[in-house]
């Protein structure tokens, strides 16, 4: 990956009016209706993606989806899907509306001249089109021609003109211009596409890539193009596929396109990759091969179960990274397939301080789809074909029968347990009071772990929020030497109906063990995917996600004990995965309400932002937090470019206002404390009478960071109802940069208190 991120304008000066509709309206799934309201003005985020399931079969698997999401997720915007084969939306159906994204690979449209029309009413609007493939107005559905002058009212909004000419032999043709935003991950080369031939009319638009053939330059295309409408990708010129190795890698730059194209460069971002200024780690277990036997020495001749092999080597012996388990409860109930041992592992788990109980259902379905419109009598060709009671397999295999080391797609049966008919209810909401149940007082499972292929239907992700849980899985990560490309990233995210499936940040060991068949070392290779997953740009927490076979063999048990290694030796901020969920479905709930309109001042009121507590500011080495003019801000710090800020848990509608500072190389001075970095997560930051006190909770020591208004000797101590457990006096140096290392367990909270070493107040 190439780190090469253009530098935009900045979108503060732009007219926030022409993005901001004087009534914002609630966000509908299609086919639903509302009654519209008004609605505090907020900063625009939704990016409405236009699709057509003709021609792509599910959201799940589009091009946009799969492909663009990520670079917008990351630029702050939050993305929904309209199906063009309903027909046309209307656009005061989406609150904040700031654009519409297409990526056709055809012809959806019956109509293009009321698609041409509705696309001109939208951008006098104000809402900008990012096109990238075929733009969809060339022919309509069916193969009808349509007249040029139509086409060129739409290509007009991007600053082009169709002469009509096409480029179909390119072994003469060049790039007459290619700027920064081409060559992202793959340059131009080889046998380049065909291309129109688009003349350029409007000098407000920047191109990116210019075809020329020969030394022609009448013959010049203008085929990569942003300016004030949006921006435009001609088909073949955005992306390279490789049909035969699967593989996908951008020619343009989609972080400089879709920012240039939405104008995002000043915007707050929600940010679910850090957490007190550091890379977010979480890590999560799902129950497949709980019951199988370990093959680690000396172990196998005890006949350890996996889960208890992992308990040893993996979590144990880890005391400092949390860690969600989630079992199914067929393989622990003796009323299905439990046994005294598999449940004596779920209670030893469940009891370490570390450790988040969660579920990973209760019958494990392989097949969700299967189970939208159930019905006992589709199920009862399965039942003679339980992977449970197939003769032959002794009860220490049972459960490696019933994980995903079956073939993905084409599973034996719909589920793993299939003594009683499916119960919703009972499989999600049933399941997490199961775990509940089964763990020590105090911990509660809200976290369910999607089956099979991580593929829930609606009702079922409704299921999860309805018994006040939360869903993480599917997205199957992976961005390293197989898969060199941030293609591989999933979104955060993906809608369902009303519903909001939350990825997994990383990939479990299947997809590195072809589908744990060999190569079963092959988990090591997640380093790599975490680290170009966090450089350049920081795309997503560190996750370490496998699944409870990963004890049986010595190979694959090596392999996740050197990634926590790995994981150990990283500046992070743990968390349980349940709060990584929480903090992905805040990204989606997130307004921005600007309260100093276009002035030179930038503040906005952040609301609905749920468990989310950072933001990120781009191109932001010369900004600094204005803590005068903000509040419910715990800390800010420079990073890649980028200035991320840590709002206080403890504030439910801070305010964010931004300045500029003439050091970029220090943390920027203030008047009053901030945190810097942290391992913890702080909360109900309060300044008193002899300096500041602050709320924390974490896994492991508590390595910290604060800038602090005067330099010289801190005393610092660590106290919990009221009892001091800890005490140090450390020195901020002579920038007021206080470091320090908290020696004490943070996973009940803890009070820290802050004052200067002369008892005066900070």
């Amino acid at each position: 990956m190439r780190g090469r991120f253009q530098a935009g304008i900045r979108a503060a000066a732009l007219a926030l009016a022409v993005f901001l509709p004087d009534v914002a309206f609630p966000v509908l799934a299609a086919g639903s209706t509302a009654v519209a309201a008004p609605a505090q003005q907020t900063v625009p985020r939704t990016i409405l993606a236009l699709v057509d399931l003709r021609e792509e079969s599910t959201i799940r698997l589009s091009r946009i989806h799969t492909m663009a999401e990520l670079p917008l997720n990351h630029l702050g915007l939050s993305v929904v899907y309209w199906n063009v084969a309903d027909g046309l939306p209307d656009l005061s159906r989406y609150p904040d509306l700031r654009g519409v994204v297409t990526w056709f690979a055809g012809e959806p449209f019956p109509d293009v001249g009321a698609y041409v029309g509705w696309a001109a009413r939208a951008m006098d609007r104000g809402i900008r089109f990012a096109v990238l493939g075929q733009p969809g107005v060339r022919l309509e559905r069916g193969g009808k021609p349509v007249p040029l002058a139509v086409s060129n009212r739409f290509f007009a909004r991007f600053g082009l003109r169709d002469d009509d000419g096409y480029s179909d032999l390119t072994y003469k043709s060049k790039p007459a211009l290619a700027d920064g935003m081409i060559g992202f991950e793959r340059p131009l080369s080889g046998v380049l596409p065909g291309y129109p031939l688009f003349r350029k009319t409007d000098e407000r638009f920047a191109s990116h890539l210019v075809m020329r053939r020969g030394d022609d330059p009448a013959s010049d295309s203008h085929l990569v193009v942003t300016g004030p409408s949006g921006g435009l990708v001609t088909e073949g010129y955005g992306r390279y596929f490789d049909a035969e190795y699967n593989r996908r890698q951008w020619i343009v730059d989609p972080f400089a396109f879709f920012r240039d194209s939405f104008v995002t460069d000043d915007l707050p971002k929600p940010d679910v990759t850090t957490l007190s200024g550091r890379r977010l780690y979480f890590s999560h277990i799902d129950g497949d091969g709980w019951r199988n036997v370990t093959e680690v020495a000396p172990y196998a001749a005890r006949r350890v179960l996996s889960a208890d092999m992992v308990r040893t080597a993996a979590i144990e012996a880890f005391p400092d990274l949390p860690v969600s388990v989630a079992p199914i409860v067929g393989d622990l109930d003796p009323t299905w397939k439990g046994t005294p041992e598999s449940l004596a592992a779920a209670k030893a788990l469940f009891a370490l301080p570390q450790v988040e109980p969660s579920s990973h259902t209760w019958t494990h379905p392989f097949q969700w789809a299967f189970f939208k419109d159930y019905s006992r009598q589709a199920e009862a060709p399965f039942l003679d074909r339980d992977g449970s009671r197939k003769p032959g397999k002794g009860d220490d295999h049972a459960a490696e029968e019933a994980g995903e080391v079956s073939d993905i797609g084409r599973y034996a049966v719909p589920r793993a347990y299939l003594q009683q008919p499916f119960d919703l209810d009972q499989e999600i909401g049933g399941a997490l009071d199961y775990f509940t149940r089964l763990a020590p007082a105090g911990k509660r499972a809200v976290l369910v772990q999607w089956s099979g292929d991580t593929s829930p239907f609606e009702a079922a992700l409704a299921a999860a929020r309805k018994a006040g849980g939360v869903n993480i899985n599917g997205g199957d990560a992976r961005f390293d030497a197989d898969f060199p490309s941030i293609t591989g990233l999933p979104p955060i995210g993906l809608p369902v109906g009303a519903e909001r499936q939350i990825y997994a940040a990383g990939s479990n060991e299947n997809t590195y063990t072809d589908l744990w068949t060999n190569r079963f070392y092959g988990y090591r290779n997640l380093v790599n995917t975490m680290r170009h997953a966090g450089s350049p740009l920081r795309l997503k927490p560190f996750n370490v996600y496998y699944h409870m076979y990963t004890g049986q063999k010595p190979a694959s048990l090596n392999a996740l004990v050197s990634v926590l290694t790995a994981a150990q030796g990283q500046e992070l901020a743990p968390v349980a995965a349940s709060t990584y969920a929480r903090i992905a479905e805040g990204y989606y709930t997130t307004r921005f309400e600007p309260l100093d309109g276009q002035g030179s001042g930038r503040r906005w009121r952040v609301r609905d932002r749920g468990a989310l507590n950072t933001l990120r500011f781009d191109h932001a080495s010369a900004d600094a937090v204005d803590f005068a003019r903000s509040s419910g801000v715990l800390g800010q710090r420079h990073s890649q470019g980028s200035l991320y800020v840590a709002l206080d848990p403890a504030v439910a509608e801070p305010v964010v206002a931004l300045t500029e500072t003439d050091r970029a190389d220090r943390d920027p001075p203030a008047a009053m404390p901030y945190l810097v970095q942290g391992r913890w997560a702080f909360s109900a930051f309060a300044p008193d009478d002899h300096g500041f006190h602050v709320a924390a909770t974490g896994y492991g020591a508590g390595g910290m960071v604060w800038q602090v208004p005067r330099p010289g000797r801190w005393t610092v101590t660590a106290e919990r109802n009221g009892t001091r457990l800890w005490s140090v006096s450390a020195s901020a140096d002579a920038d007021g940069r206080l470091a320090l290392t908290v020696p004490v367990s943070a996973i009940a909270p803890l009070l820290l208190r802050f004052r200067p070493a002369d008892g005066a107040a900070g």
